[in-house]
């Protein structure tokens, strides 16, 4: 028998192999009289939503939902679509008191006798009955979808501790539950801040001093080709496996996740950075085929792919500024792009566009503020990311 990895040391009783179906049963009732209207969505990431919340409209035809099953609170819903976050398929708890309908792909199942209901909820959140899906799925010709019956589904076998030890791994994952939805909101209400101080910022009701006191000079407009080199990437013949290896980085819309790039999905050799275009350390890349405005700053010397223009600032133009100041006027680099089937924004109509500068002070000034408040917002990021580690080990410690 199994042991878990990790336990309360107040419980010794050992842990007991039962079946799904020894704890719950299947709901079979269905909404055939048409008088539910709250549809509710099986979602791997969100767990159990309201659909006209999650997709922010009814997706499902709320005139003809006699097909869907109905379910309470704290019933449990399989949802046999794979996808990152669920490899099999998410089981999720039903947390609303608004009885709600679901879908009759998804298998609906409520517990037939006194459980914790919350315990079973982060079983199911860990990979623990992982293994038993894959083992006794059934082969089918949708290869998005887990194929199992509906019989072999509740003949899973589940681990399960006595009550009490239940409800303490309930409430201690809870807690760490509840860190990680503090984190989270701290983050919200950070990005919100940000949104806010840019929009102060770059439209000049927030200005900074200089060291007397004084308003620094008027910004000035300047095209974008005039503060600096302009360089369009390209892509070294993939044919050519010489051209790639761990060297230089090579950057792609989608290594640019973030202020700084650090790492690329694939780096070039030497000889690769001299057939593509270099790019000097400390350039602003902007994307500009399709996700345009996308920008990141590359700190060391390396190269781009065709669809990102680099900036490299002259040293009356602080980088860091440059990123930012992109940033707010997004909307900008739209405006400029083409209209056809694909927004495409070339060098020479990038090089056109006009932005306000103020002086170099002033630029080092707000880009030191900004940094710092990118620093304590990051600092958050980092720690929800170690919290959501935790959580994801406690899941497969506690749960073997």
């Amino acid at each position: 028998m199994n042991v878990p990895k990790l336990r309360f040391k107040e419980f010794t009783d050992e842990w007991k192999t039962h079946k799904l179906k020894d704890f719950f049963s299947k709901i079979t009732k269905k909404n055939k009289s048409n008088s539910i209207h709250n549809v509710i969505s099986n979602s791997a990431k969100f767990g159990l939503v309201k659909q006209i919340d999650y997709f922010s409209k009814d997706i499902a035809n709320t005139d003809n939902t006699e097909g869907y099953f109905i379910i309470e609170k704290n019933d449990f819903v399989y949802n046999p679509r794979k996808s990152l976050e669920a490899p099999f398929g998410p089981i999720c708890k039903y947390n609303y008191n608004e009885t709600g309908i679901v879908s009759p792909l998804y298998l609906c199942f409520r517990c037939s006798q006194l459980i914790n209901y919350d315990f079973f909820e982060y079983l199911f959140k860990s990979s623990v009955w992982y293994k038993y899906i894959y083992q006794n799925g059934d082969s089918g010709a949708r290869h998005d979808r887990v194929n199992i019956k509906d019989s072999t589904f509740f003949l899973m076998p589940i681990f399960v501790p006595q009550s009490k030890e239940q409800e303490k791994i309930a409430k201690f994952l809870t807690t760490v539950d509840k860190k990680i939805t503090n984190l989270e909101n701290t983050i919200t209400s950070l990005e919100n801040q940000k949104k806010g101080l840019l929009q102060q910022i770059f439209s000049q009701k927030l200005r900074f001093k200089d060291k007397n006191g004084n308003n620094y000079p008027n910004w000035k407009k300047k095209k974008l080709g005039d503060i600096g080199s302009i360089i369009t990437g390209t892509t070294p013949s993939t044919k050519h496996l010489e051209y790639y290896s761990n060297e230089y980085l090579w950057v792609t819309p989608t290594d640019i996740i973030g202020k700084n790039i650090s790492n690329t999905n694939k780096k070039l050799s030497k000889l690769g950075l001299e057939k593509g275009r270099i790019i000097p350390a400390n350039s602003v890349l902007v994307t500009c085929i399709a996700s345009i405005g996308k920008n990141a700053i590359l700190r060391t010397l390396g190269s781009c792919n065709q669809q990102i223009n680099a900036i490299t600032p002259t040293d009356n133009y602080n980088v860091d500024f440059v990123y930012y100041l992109i940033c707010y006027e997004e909307n900008l680099l739209h405006l400029y792009a083409g209209t056809g089937g694909m927004e495409i924004l070339n060098k020479e109509q990038f090089s056109k566009i006009s932005m306000l500068f103020p002086c170099l002070e002033e630029q080092t000034k707000i880009a030191d503020f900004l940094s710092a408040f990118d620093r304590k917002l990051e600092n958050q990021k980092a720690q929800l990311e170690h919290w959501k580690q935790i959580k994801k080990g406690l899941l497969q410690q506690m749960f073997v």
